[in-house]
């Protein structure tokens, strides 16, 4: 109980400093009261009898890039059975949006309840769910503490923890070790993720590498299917441009990419570059900032049809993850700071060439085998990356090998979505009705008997 009271009072003088954060959250959302009525699990009394003796699989999913990594898991998962309903929740209003495209008969779709044990008790007093899979790493003690009590079992999917993530946590094991105890399964991305939540205390026998689902991402196209020169003309790209995306960038990297692209146009006077921001709301600032080196910059959402510009700024979503076929050359953001990186995929697929920063520790394996076998180029400073951008626009061969190296990499890499779906169904099939299994004795035995992935 004690333990309990200081989870919550953690959360209460966490709320006092997130307040002003979720106000801006609210203004974001499209449906604002849904917003804050869901957050704080309350649903008409309807949602409670249409769950009724129905098996509700929690699906939290916390923003858009979590969101569209499970998008492919749900197929697989239903293509397997349907004998499972899905509460799919986000947290942020932009992972809300995607992730209502989602919803379907068997897909329900609403936010995260707050972290507070009187509200994550509404919340599965309405769903009663038989299993609560978190995506990646999203810890929330007072949810752990009470799927627990109720016998939920947890599992983290498409899992994934860096080393500085790792030493947080050890940092305050105390806090942490008897969540862990709570987790029932980790399918990891990695072998270094699943070696990562070992050395966290989760038990070895519920450790498994699994393969990371952001590579099964529904829209995988073959490339040679694709009219780019169709796509770019909507865009406002000529066929003799050259264009440059700069992908999810974060605070502090679009000042550099700015200025390498003002020193690349004495060069390539027909260079384009499409600015990217990890987060829209930052896209108003970015032209601004554009402006003041007297280029033609228009918003994504102002762009008239043949308007010229020199700079495009993307201010919406779900625009990106295709407009990448239209790139002669490809930044990826959160690397040139240490954020950790965005993920590559999304350009590899369309077989373009990537540069990148040295900070890509969220994305390390992929990274590592697009720089190993040449997909991928990775740049340490400004100076480096105007030369190798210039290098690659000047040689239209090498930005082909690239990219056709990185399309190779990332495509053996798939079919994780499926792995992780059959694993957890054969998991659940297995285990006894809403009594909870503890990974010792018989559980390890189960763990043993269904299979799918390499235990740690």
């Amino acid at each position: 109980m004690l333990r309990i009271f200081l989870y919550n009072l953690a959360f209460a003088v966490f709320a006092v400093f997130y307040f002003p954060v979720f106000l801006v959250k609210l203004r974001q959302a499209e449906d604002p009261a849904a917003l804050w009525r869901e957050r704080r699990g309350i649903f008409p009394v309807s949602w409670a009898e249409k769950f009724r003796g129905k098996k509700v699989v929690w699906l939290h999913a916390v923003s858009v890039g979590e969101v569209m990594a499970v998008e492919k898991f749900l197929q697989e998962w239903q293509e397997a059975s349907q004998e499972y309903d899905f509460v799919l929740t986000t947290v942020t209003p932009t992972g809300q949006r995607i992730a209502r495209k989602l919803a379907s008969e068997k897909v329900h779709v609403c936010y995260f309840p707050f972290d507070l044990t009187v509200v994550v008790r509404r919340f599965l007093e309405v769903f009663n769910p038989v299993c609560l899979l978190l995506v990646e790493t999203e810890i929330w003690p007072n949810l752990l503490m009470e799927a627990g009590r109720r016998g939920i079992p947890v599992g983290i999917i498409n899992a994934r923890l860096s080393e500085r993530s790792l030493k947080r946590y050890r940092t305050f094991s105390w806090v942490f070790k008897p969540l862990w105890e709570r987790v029932n399964f980790v399918l990891a991305q990695t072998f270094e993720d699943a070696e990562r939540f070992c050395r966290l205390g989760v038990l070895n026998e519920a450790v498994r590498e699994m393969g990371n689902m952001k590579f099964d991402q529904v829209g995988w196209v073959d490339p040679g299917a694709v009219d780019v020169a169709g796509l770019r003309k909507v865009w406002g790209c000529e066929p003799q441009d050259h264009v440059w995306i700069a992908g999810s960038t974060h605070p502090g990297e679009e000042i550099i990419l700015t200025e390498v692209f003002a020193a690349l146009r004495s060069r390539f006077p027909a260079l384009k570059m499409i600015l990217a921001p990890r987060h829209i709301e930052r896209a108003a600032a970015l032209l601004k900032q554009s402006n003041r080196f007297s280029f033609k910059t228009v918003l994504s959402t102002q762009r008239k049809e043949g308007d010229v510009f020199d700079i495009l700024v993307l201010n919406q979503l779900g625009i990106l993850r295709n407009l990448y076929q239209i790139a002669d050359l490809v930044f990826m953001g959160g690397s040139l700071i240490p954020h950790g990186g965005q993920n590559p995929i999304e350009p590899a697929r369309f077989e373009k060439a990537i540069l990148h920063g040295p900070h890509v520790f969220n994305f390390q394996k992929i990274y590592r085998e697009l720089d190993r076998d040449g997909g991928a180029l990775e740049v340490s400073a400004q100076d480096e990356l105007s030369s190798a951008a210039a290098e690659i626009l000047t040689n239209e061969n090498r930005r082909h090998e690239m990219g056709r190296k990185a399309f190779q990499i990332i495509n053996r890499l798939r079919g994780a979505s499926k792995r992780q779906a059959g694993w957890i169904l054969t998991f659940l099939k297995g285990r006894p009705s809403r009594e909870r299994i503890r990974l010792n004795g018989q559980s390890q035995e189960l763990l043993s008997a269904v299979g799918g992935g390499q235990t740690r």
